[in-house]
């Protein structure tokens, strides 16, 4: 008996970790696509219109593992065009705005969104902009 319920121990603790591995293991989802779209915007710093720099995106994940960094230079004007994957993409911007010592603190500014189909526009704020609420 003593063997039986020994055994019977053993092929839970084999199975009951092994029930969690599953793809849908509460991860979120993440896109494979291939599919690019525009997306277009005004970076700001501090409420201006950035002078310079570079916004980039990147989409690598799991199902897209080579995705290319895409990236966008900032007009005069703080405007940015560029094509990236649809999806999950994390966004950072770069200038030289960024390097003064009033605004070191935002070197460091990759913020994640969702690139939609087609054409989206998103203007980019550092600081970012709280969520707008119900």
């Amino acid at each position: 008996m003593t063997r039986r319920l020994a055994a019977g121990t053993l092929a839970l603790a084999i199975l009951i970790p092994a029930s969690g591995c599953g793809a849908d293991a509460g991860a979120p989802a993440v896109s494979g696509s291939m599919e690019e779209a525009t997306v277009k915007g005004v970076v700001r710093l501090r409420g201006k219109p950035m002078k310079n720099g570079r916004v980039t995106f990147r989409t690598a994940n799991v199902n897209r593992p080579n995705a290319p960094v895409r990236e966008a230079e900032i007009g005069a004007g703080g405007e940015y065009t560029a094509r990236t994957l649809v999806g999950l993409n994390f966004v950072e911007i770069a200038g030289a705005e960024l390097t003064t010592p009033r605004n070191r603190m935002f070197l460091d500014n990759e913020q994640s969104l969702i690139i939609k189909s087609g054409e989206n526009t998103l203007d980019l704020d550092l600081p970012p902009k709280a969520p707008a609420g119900p």
